[in-house]
């Protein structure tokens, strides 16, 4: 199914842009069918839009039974983020490394909201983290890039 599109694609896209488009992260693509003739593509005549975009997202991480940890593999593309959520207990260890190929991809840990709903940030832009948990809640890990896209492997641990 790619292969259609993207040959549609290929007169538009410069070859990173192509790369992004299959990615395997959730992209919106908003496609219209190319007429006989050529379109002009010039910045104020574009017949066939092209909308790329990936919103941020959210999602819980769950240990497989009998783990105490779990790694995901995904992509996150320039100026998102993917926010993880732990459920953790006071006084466990987290352990928290994430790697990229182009070392580009960092994250920052939230501590759970406190009563007025505020988070407290308790590392930013890391690479790798563990220590003992001061609280008891749902702990943020919001997964981001430093430029670029970033495809990356994060590993999280909880002792």
């Amino acid at each position: 199914m790619f292969i259609p599109i993207l040959s549609r694609l290929k007169g538009l896209l410069v070859p990173s842009m192509l790369a992004l488009a299959v990615l395997p992260v959730s992209l919106s693509l908003a496609l219209t069918t190319p007429s006989s003739n050529p379109p002009d593509r010039s910045p104020a005549n574009l017949d066939n839009p092209i909308l790329l975009a990936q919103k941020s997202r959210t999602r819980r991480i769950r240990f497989a039974p009998g783990r105490n940890y779990t790694i995901v593999k995904d992509a996150v593309i320039r100026g998102t983020r993917d926010i993880y959520l732990l459920g953790a207990q006071k006084g466990q260890t987290m352990t928290v490394k994430i790697e990229s190929v182009e070392s580009n991809a960092v994250f920052d840990l939230m501590a759970p909201p406190n009563q007025t709903g505020q988070s407290r940030t308790i590392k930013q832009e890391a690479v790798s983290w563990n220590s003992k948990l001061p609280e008891t809640g749902d702990y943020q890990i919001v997964v981001g890039s430093t430029r670029g896209n970033a495809t990356y492997r994060l590993k999280v641990v909880i002792q």
